[in-house]
């Protein structure tokens, strides 16, 4: 075997267009018998720096697919009011 030539028979099809348009045809034969594959999504999830906004409502707005934009809704917890003792009633 010289430099030239490569190690299996099947090596010479690779980068030539008979070799493409053969293994883009087994593809599609393998899309229309099994279906095509799941494609796996990978989920990043990370804890968002700082306080919620002060109206409690966050808009994650995904432009490439707005049926992924995302609304949070953070409860609203008031400001601490304390609560004044009744007052005694002058008619006792």
């Amino acid at each position: 075997m010289s430099a030239t030539e490569p190690e299996r028979r099947a090596d010479r099809f690779r980068h030539s267009a008979a070799g493409t348009v053969i293994a883009a045809g087994l593809l599609g034969l393998r899309d229309a018998l099994e279906g095509r594959p799941e494609q796996e999504e990978t989920v990043l999830e990370a804890e968002a720096p700082g306080a919620p906004p002060p109206d409690g409502i966050e808009l994650f707005l995904d432009p490439d697919d707005p049926t992924r934009s995302v609304v949070v809704i953070h409860p609203v917890v008031a400001a601490d009011v304390s609560v004044a003792a009744p007052a005694d009633d002058p008619g006792d």
